[in-house]
């Protein structure tokens, strides 16, 4: 009698067992441009906020998780893979992600993070599929502290692609910040990291007082170069993505990704509850700033103290 009872526990158990693995997951097709240390922080963030939440992949979600390793064409491809497999959401991280996504995805939300907005880069609709939190780009307080590290700052250096929304957004903003002020820019064009060398010496000989790099993945993935220029020159770099200061830049001001990554999240979080989203698109307002000490010595950049006393992190 015993043996039968143990015998009745055990195929409850697996049936159980059997319906419980039954369950269908939510299935979230994830796609990101490149591999890059910062991404993967607003990666992080989205995904924790997912699991804090309730979904951890492998449980009652699913992840088809892709990465486009710069190339831009390889985003299309990879959208339509996962239109293919029928996902149940698309979560979007980078500008150029979004804007694809937005353009080729109708019928599966799409959650972005870092990225402009869709008004930003001057896309002519909002696709009503369409949610994330989007980096404002204070251009004005950007500048007004790289004037205040360097108040003869005259003329200034910008790498940039323009085959990237973002980049061609941001390189617009601040080159019309820069000539509100009477500073100069010097625009260099960059298609792939593999330009950066040559772009390097071009701007080495262009009498800089500053680089700046703003929002510009295909200048990140090479931004070692620039800083290595940097230092050689004796010219200051600047970056808007407060974390890129740890490839070499002096200094980095712009928000914080494991935030940003984190609030995109919850948008994706409330999708997947069915709730009405009252502000599908939000800004992240909240910033950083991170100082690279050694970059700053290498670089000749001597911090005034009223600058020093903002950061939320040095790096000796």
């Amino acid at each position: 009698m015993r043996q039968i009872t143990i015998m009745i526990v055990c195929l409850i158990a697996l049936s159980m067992a059997a319906c419980k693995s039954g369950v269908k997951k939510t299935t979230i097709g994830y796609v990101q441009i490149t591999e890059d240390a910062v991404l993967n922080t607003a990666k992080a963030g989205v995904f924790k906020a997912l699991a804090d939440s309730g979904f951890v992949d492998g449980q009652n979600i699913r992840v088809i998780d892709n990465n486009a390793q710069g190339d831009l064409s390889m985003i299309v491809t990879i959208l339509q893979s996962l239109k293919s497999q029928n996902v149940d959401l698309i979560i979007t991280n980078s500008t150029p992600c979004m804007v694809t996504a937005a353009q080729s995805v109708s019928n599966i939300p799409v959650v972005f993070t870092v990225a402009f907005s869709p008004e930003q880069v001057k896309m002519k609709s909002t696709p009503s599929n369409l949610y994330g939190i989007y980096d404002p780009l204070n251009a004005e307080e950007f500048v007004s502290m790289m004037q205040e590290c360097l108040p003869g700052l005259k003329r200034v250096g910008l790498p940039y692609n323009n085959s990237e929304p973002n980049a061609e957004y941001s390189a617009n903003v601040f080159t019309n910040e820069f000539e509100k002020r009477g500073i100069e820019v010097v625009k260099a064009t960059v298609n792939s990291p593999n330009d950066l060398v040559m772009v390097a010496q071009y701007l080495k000989g262009q009498n800089l007082d500053a680089i700046i790099v703003a929002a510009d993945n295909t200048v990140y993935m090479g931004l070692n170069v620039l800083g290595k220029m940097a230092a050689e020159s004796k010219i200051p770099l600047f970056v808007t993505d407060p974390h890129q200061a740890e490839k070499g830049a002096a200094i980095g001001m712009g928000v914080n990704y494991e935030r940003w990554g984190y609030l995109s999240g919850l948008k994706a979080v409330e999708i997947l509850k069915g709730r009405t989203i009252q502000q599908p698109i939000e800004p992240i307002t909240a910033t950083e700033l991170l100082v690279n000490k050694k970059a700053c010595a290498a670089q000749g950049l001597v911090l005034p103290q009223s600058v020093i006393d903002k950061a939320t992190r040095i790096m000796e």
